[in-house]
């Protein structure tokens, strides 16, 4: 076998290995139910509920949030999967892991391509020689293993995460295939594959900005001289261009053109913009600890955090910033000497610059970390082969001990890895898990209410939900309102329709920009009568939701309450442009379309309701109505 075959198949047994692992120590999570995000982003986000695969029903999927259309893309990659899952499987959970799965296996094999191809670069050129494989492997293995990345691989709509990481991790491969092959040919398309992974990994979320850098970063530590003067001035030059250019894009992604605009969200956090930047550096450093100790007591969907409000408020504050300085230092102080450890340590901060600095995000998710920790491994992996070649010859009992420590980290980060999933199961098991981790903060009280109050323990969802008010609260209006909310909904469920209108308002008079309660109201209002309070309400929920065919379905009922089917129909005609399938305004405009004498158009949409919803009694009833005034 020549050198070519016999790269080609060690490239497929460490593939079909890396498939294996990872598919076994995930093989407990592919009905692992929907979470948290999941509802709005995919189950209740009509824009991905698709019925065929035409380009005009696929473009949809690029544009708008859920229940609404909107003329800007809205991470178009990512929902076209979601779309794409739920075309073949809806909302069966299995073909969603199935797929987030393959996204972590895939970046975990490209991580190791592209560290094979990096050490083809002229700074590692020979340094490793006949070790290249085993550390890139290892290094993939580590990191694809690690318990810390089961929040981005079992939280489906963190498929956004995994899959910007995916097209980035591709991104660096292509370019170093660029910078390390000698045919012009190949160049051109490897930098147009350079370019298309980044426009994948921006569509998929909006943190893979930073890649340009990241590869002025690669192109800085691996492929050039530092040491020369004139060098050093260059990249400079190009790093502070970059940097505008990000800066740019970033403006243009996360602050809708206003510079100032992150500072606005501030008003709806209890932490200034000081506190969350001295807040994360404690943050910052426990991810790196939760990295290198991912024991599954330590890995939650939520934490409690202690905001840092001075420098010595908590006492870790100044340390941690101090000890995140030294690291970016140290980083940078190594670039010439060890460039590895410096690009690992640099790739790490610099992919945290977007989630983890000054823009008014929650304070602390785990997921944020599936991009930067890439790299992390890399020195580890380096330093264990080193020391194994080493002993090797010399001591070969203390060579076996080192292998043999290596297979046994790497079996208990499986297992590690396999126990967390378990949590993953349920909403139940997920949010008792975070009770337990994060007993002070008020979203696994939320959720823990809304799983009681799913399976109809009003009296103890009620009561997570008054205790959730006096939590810890990363959007204290929204959170207090949200929960006023859920408390009001319950009553509306018993029938007790003031109770649930006094808890409606009690939720708009701390955030009055709380639409859900307003609908809610609206429904109460309906249930009892109310035609024109319940008006009232819609209308001024309208103004600013517009679109949402939820909303103008409701006005197109009272109005058909009120007698009047024709402005009714001009309320679901809006409605079904938005969402064609819905069954419920296909009934409410078919019954219009009746009580204005148009019976045979009227039944058109009940029939579409009867198709959505099959031998429904009440489309079934509405059909009967409409024929027998059809005569």
């Amino acid at each position: 076998m020549n050198d070519k075959n016999y790269i080609l198949y060690r490239k497929a047994y460490t593939f079909i290995f890396l498939f294996t692992l990872t598919f076994l120590i995930y093989s407990n999570t592919f009905n692992a139910s929907w979470h948290f995000d999941d509802y709005p982003n995919i189950l209740d986000n009509s824009n991905l509920h698709i019925k065929n695969l035409q380009l005009k029903t696929i473009y949809k999927t690029f544009f708008g949030r859920s229940g609404t259309v909107s003329d800007s893309l809205y991470r178009p990659v990512s929902c076209l999967t979601f779309a794409l899952n739920w075309y073949f499987g809806e909302d069966s959970v299995t073909g969603y892991h199935i797929i987030n799965i393959t996204v972590h296996i895939l970046t975990a094999f490209f991580l190791y391509l592209a560290i094979l191809k990096l050490f083809k670069s002229p700074n590692l050129k020979n340094k490793f020689k006949g070790n290249e494989h085993f550390i890139a492997l290892l290094t993939a293995v580590l990191w694809v293993v690690n318990p810390f990345q089961t929040q981005a691989v079992n939280y489906i709509v963190q498929r956004m995460t995994s899959l910007a990481a995916m097209f980035y991790v591709f991104g660096i491969y292509f370019y170093i295939n660029t910078r390390v092959t000698y045919s012009l040919k190949r160049r051109i398309l490897f930098i147009i594959g350079c370019i298309l992974s980044f426009i994948l990994a921006i569509g998929s979320k909006e943190n893979a900005a930073m890649l340009p850098l990241a590869l002025l970063l690669l192109e800085i530590i691996f492929f050039q001289d530092i040491g020369i003067k004139r060098t050093r001035r260059l990249f400079f030059g190009i790093a502070a261009v970059a940097g505008v250019l990000v800066f740019t894009m970033g403006l243009l992604l996360f602050m809708k053109g206003d510079p100032l605009f992150f500072l606005k969200g501030y008003a709806y956090r209890p932490y200034s913009f000081a506190e969350r930047l001295m807040t994360e550096s404690r943050i910052v450093i426990y991810y790196l600890s939760q990295i290198f100790y991912p024991t599954p007591y330590r890995l939650s969907i939520q934490h409690d955090v202690l905001i840092s409000t001075g420098l010595l408020k908590p006492l870790t504050t100044l340390p941690a910033i101090l000890v995140v300085i030294l690291l970016v230092g140290t980083g940078l102080f190594l670039v010439k000497k060890r460039p590895i450890i410096a690009f690992a340590i640099l790739f790490f901060f610099l992919n945290h610059v977007i989630e983890s600095t000054i823009i008014p995000l929650e304070i602390m998710y785990e997921h944020r970390n599936y991009l930067p920790t890439i790299f992390l491994f890399f020195p580890v992996s380096t330093a264990l082969v080193k020391v194994a070649n080493y002993y090797r010859e010399k001591k070969h009992f203390i060579y076996l001990l080192e292998i043999s420590l290596i297979s046994f980290l790497i079996i208990c980060l499986c297992g590690m890895t396999y126990l967390r999933n378990m949590v993953w199961a349920t909403e139940k098991t997920l949010w008792e898990d975070a009770l337990v981790k994060a007993p002070n903060n008020a979203k696994p009280l939320q959720n823990m209410a809304a799983y009681y109050e799913s399976i109809g323990q009003m009296n103890k969802a009620l009561e997570l939900y008054e205790l959730s008010l006096s939590s810890y609260q990363e959007r204290p209006k929204h959170s207090k309102s949200l929960s006023f909310n859920n408390m009001g909904n319950i009553y509306l469920s018993k029938g007790e329709y003031e109770k649930a209108i006094r808890y409606y308002y009690k939720a708009l008079n701390i955030y009055n920009s709380q639409q859900r309660a307003r609908f809610n109201m609206v429904l109460a209002l309906i249930k009892m009568g109310k035609w024109e309070a319940s008006l009232k309400h819609i209308d001024l929920i309208l103004p600013t939701y517009y679109n949402h065919y939820r909303c103008l379905n409701l006005k197109g009922y009272v109005l058909l309450k009120q007698k009047k089917p024709k402005e009714a129909m001009q309320y679901f005609n809006s409605a079904l442009q938005i969402a064609p399938d819905d069954r419920n305004v296909n009934i409410n405009a078919g019954i219009a379309l009746g009580l204005m004498g148009n019976y045979q158009q009227g039944e058109r949409y009940l029939k579409k309701a009867d198709q959505v919803s099959s031998n429904d009694m009440i489309v079934l009833l509405c059909i009967v109505e409409n024929r027998l005034k059809a005569g």
